[in-house]
């Protein structure tokens, strides 16, 4: 009853007016009145001023709201909660990822969500931002994670990770030796760059944007393996996500350069379509993702 009480009190501070709300909550204006009134009873406080047109908090019913909507928000959060544990979750999600995501960061996501919904059926493509955020639009994707910004009216686009660019050499390139570079450093260099159209070109060509550089030389590929492994050939240098050189990094088969006068940063997003119905296993993935405990994980690149 109390929840109940709570839901009419939001719903008539949020639309201001008694019958608007009792048309929202399929109640009637009288009945609406009659719960407000217990309400201030309860309180021994006003919580509503009716002298003009439309119904406004008084400071009592400010401080009333503030709270309700934490009750009402919790008891929704127990909902789910006592249901997760009573009926398992079952579906299946369709994701796309660019390809440091779906290489690099993805895989671990999906092993650990799969201990915690092991009914869920997964299946994901890989490709560049381009893709991913084409696929995402026409609805063959469910959930999208690309390393580009992108925009549309249909999409739903929110951040879920910062990604730091390094610069990368080979091992036994005349940089190595250094951990700072600064770009008279990179001048006359070959530069070896992924497709148009991928959120990896994008991040790099920004960061010779920022640097004042414009390469003389510029080699293509189309996926971060071959570019590592083009790097690591000294074929030339490139920029590359710190998740993709984990490895090489380790044994010291490539060397991650940084710009000494800023830190290359760029956002990792999730994108979906809001047109289009989101079934409980996406939410429960979105809600996985974005949890505290995962994105310490994700931050720190356990």
């Amino acid at each position: 009853m109390l929840e109940y009480q709570l839901l009419i009190f939001v719903t008539v501070a949020e639309k201001k007016n008694f019958s608007r709300a009792g048309e929202e909550l399929n109640l009637t204006q009288p009945a609406i009145s009659q719960h407000i009134h217990c309400m201030e009873e309860h309180y021994r406080a006003k919580l509503f001023d009716r002298s003009n047109r439309k119904v406004e908090l008084t400071q009592a019913g400010q401080i009333v709201y503030s709270y309700a909507k934490q009750i009402l928000a919790l008891h929704q959060k127990a909902e789910r909660d006592v249901t997760d544990l009573v009926e398992l979750v079952t579906g299946k999600i369709v994701f796309g990822a660019s390809m440091t995501i779906g290489d690099y960061v993805l895989p671990r996501l999906l092993g650990a969500f799969t201990k915690k919904f092991p009914a869920v059926e997964l299946t994901m493509t890989i490709g560049n931002t381009a893709l991913i955020y084409e696929h995402t639009l026409n609805g063959s994707i469910d959930i999208g994670l690309v390393e580009g910004p992108v925009e549309h009216d249909h999409l739903q686009v929110e951040p879920f990770l910062e990604d730091e660019m390094v610069l990368i050499v080979p091992a036994n390139h005349a940089l190595a030796e250094k951990n700072l570079v600064v770009p008279e450093d990179l001048r006359n260099q070959t530069f070896i760059l992924r497709e148009e159209g991928s959120g990896t070109r994008l991040a790099a060509e920004n960061a010779l944007r920022t640097m004042g550089l414009i390469p003389e030389r510029i080699i293509q590929l189309g996926s971060t393996q071959a570019i590592k492994q083009a790097v690591e050939a000294g074929l030339g240098i490139s920029f590359m996500s710190c998740w993709a050189i984990h490895k090489e990094v380790t044994l010291s088969t490539l060397k991650p350069l940084r710009n000494k006068d800023a830190l290359v940063t760029r956002e990792f997003y999730i994108i979906r379509n809001h047109t289009r119905f989101q079934s409980r296993a996406c939410e429960e993935f979105i809600r996985f993702i974005m949890s505290e405990k995962v994105q310490t994980c994700l931050r720190s690149r356990v």
